[in-house]
Parts: C-alpha cells; structure tokens; sequence
C-alpha cells in the first residue's frame, strides 16, 4: 500500500534527477516518472498537491505524459529506496531545530560557501523541499542548519527577511531567499521576533 510519505519521495526524487541533468532524454524519462505519481495520487487516496508539496517543476512538460498509459510502465523506485535516496542528498548532522508548529522556516547552506544562507518555508518535509531545489549548477552538498516549526510561516519568513535585509545582509543577485549571515544570527532574530529571548 503506497504512504503519502513515500509518495512524496517517490516524486521528489524524480524531480531531483530531472533537475541533475541536462540531457534531454534523461530529462524526458524522470518527467515521465513525475507524470506517474501524480497521475497515481488519487488512486492512492491523495490529493496532487499533497504529493507536490507545492514545489516547483515543469509542469508543462510534466503535462504531456499525464494521460499516456504507457507511464505506468515506466520502471519504478520503490518508497523505501525513494526515501533513502532523498534523505541522502541533504546534509542533517547539525541541524537545529526549535519551534512548534505545522509548517517549517528552514536555513540551509554549503559548506563551500560558508555565512551565506537560504532561508526559505515549506509545510511539508524540509529534506524533500531542499532536494526539489538541487540542480547541476549547485556547488556541493547542501547542509540543513536550521528548522523552526511555526504556525505562522510566511509572516516569520518575512519578518526574518526584513530584518536581514536591513542589516545589510541580503545577497543581490542570489534570489529573494539568499542572505550573508549565520545560523545563530536568524535565531537570534527568531527569538528576538517571537519574544523569546533567551
């Protein structure tokens, strides 16, 4: 019986090796394989989106293969390994995680490029979210150092952005998430924004 767990991995992998290369037929076959699981989620009982999680791929192209019977035989990786394979492309070792909540305000970086951060929101799993974002042009393994669980992200994303921003610290030219500082600077402004200093 498929999990929404594994569902959502078995997409999220896809999506990182469509996003891994360059070659147009590699390309091709992991569309297909999106194309799969989602045509699969509500016959597992679950809704696109919930296997998705919102995150961005090319749907367009993704699209062409929704209603080809021939995806269901496309070869298959199972949840297990799907989940394992994921797991494995984002470093966790050091990861700090404080807050509750059901969505996640997340930091990670590269060690190659120390004191320069994204820090970004997911409501699903923050592993699947990273990995969804890993493409050729990214220059080492990404380190998760940060987890917040809030119910309330997009307001502390922004809150934290603000900040940041004002002290000088958001990178131009790196996209809207990308910032000079360090982990203990974003949770240090957290706790400053949500009263709890410590």
């Amino acid at each position: 019986m498929a999990t929404l767990a594994g569902q959502r991995a078995q997409f999220t992998w896809a999506l990182n090796q469509y996003n891994l290369t360059e070659d147009v037929a590699e390309r091709e076959k992991f569309a297909k394989r999106m194309a799969k699981y989602i045509a699969a989620a509500p016959v597992n009982g679950f809704a696109v989106e919930d296997v998705t999680q919102g995150q961005s791929y090319p749907a367009a192209e993704v699209a062409k293969y929704l209603n080809d019977p021939e995806i269901a035989t496309e070869p298959d990786i199972s949840e297990e390994k799907a989940i394992q394979s994921v797991n494995s492309i984002v470093d966790t070792t050091d990861v700090i995680r404080d807050g509750e909540g059901s969505g996640t305000l997340y930091a990670y970086g590269y060690r190659c490029a120390p004191g320069r951060l994204k820090i970004g929101l997911t409501e699903g799993d923050t592993v699947q979210r990273i990995a969804a974002q890993i493409s050729t042009s990214t220059p080492d393994k990404p380190v998760l150092l940060l987890e917040i669980k809030t119910n309330t992200c997009r307001a502390l994303e922004r809150a934290i952005h603000a900040v940041l921003e004002t002290r000088g610290r958001k990178i131009s030219g790196g996209g809207a998430e990308w910032f000079k500082t360090t982990r203990e600077e974003v949770l240090d402004v957290y706790r400053y924004i949500s009263g709890s200093v410590k």
